[in-house]
């Protein structure tokens, strides 16, 4: 039970977050909000990862954010398809990465030398994932504005600008987790406040 709370309360949090900075960056207009809210992804399934001592808890945690996320389509069923599902697969893709790149890191045989590239490589398929569900999405369900947008070399460099980037986070998120690999002591707060952590997820990613 307790390895459940703290999976609700890191993908609660994750989901927090995403909806509260994620308003107030759109708000703004700032153009680079991936590459901010990234670290906060990275930062709840790597505290959750080091409080459990599993690596799989990643992967729950990314779900429990995606799912967070998803219930928005049964709240708002007005709002386009893509304005709810791309966020959740966005988010869930990272969960998945950086569960694949934490799983290869803790190998005893792995190779510093190949953590760099692998970090940058997989950071950068999931992105051409992402843009590959984008496309369906817009082809088959709902129409999706911003795959019409003018992309060529400039949207590659650009995918390639991130890649190094996040790559980079994932990389360093990953050493903290293999360099200090004890349990944290958090067990009591996040016990209790999974559940309302959850509700306040799901309250403000519906209302903003």
């Amino acid at each position: 039970m307790n390895k459940l709370k703290t999976i609700i309360f890191w993908g609660a949090l994750w989901g927090i977050l995403e909806a509260s900075l994620g308003w107030v960056l759109h708000l703004i207009h700032f153009k680079g909000e991936v590459l901010l809210l990234y670290p906060f992804g990275l930062l709840c399934m790597m505290m959750a990862a080091r409080q459990t001592g599993e690596t799989a808890t990643i992967v729950k945690v990314a779900f429990v954010a995606a799912t967070v996320k998803l219930i928005n389509l049964v709240m708002h069923p007005a709002v386009p398809v893509f304005h709810v599902t791309n966020p959740a697969l966005a988010i869930f893709i990272e969960g998945l990465v950086t569960w694949g790149f934490c799983m290869y890191a803790q190998r005893k045989s792995s190779r510093w030398m190949l953590k760099i590239p692998l970090a940058i490589g997989m950071v950068f398929v999931s992105i051409l994932l992402f843009r590959g569900w984008q496309i369906f999405m817009d082809a088959y369900v709902s129409v999706n504005p911003g795959i019409h947008k003018s992309g060529g070399t400039g949207l590659l460099s650009l995918w390639i600008g991130r890649s190094v980037i996040q790559g980079a986070m994932l990389l360093g998120a990953a050493q903290f987790v293999e360099s200090t690999g004890q349990p944290i002591h958090l067990a009591r707060w996040t016990a209790r406040l999974a559940v309302p952590f959850l509700a306040l997820s799901i309250v403000l990613n519906s209302i903003l």
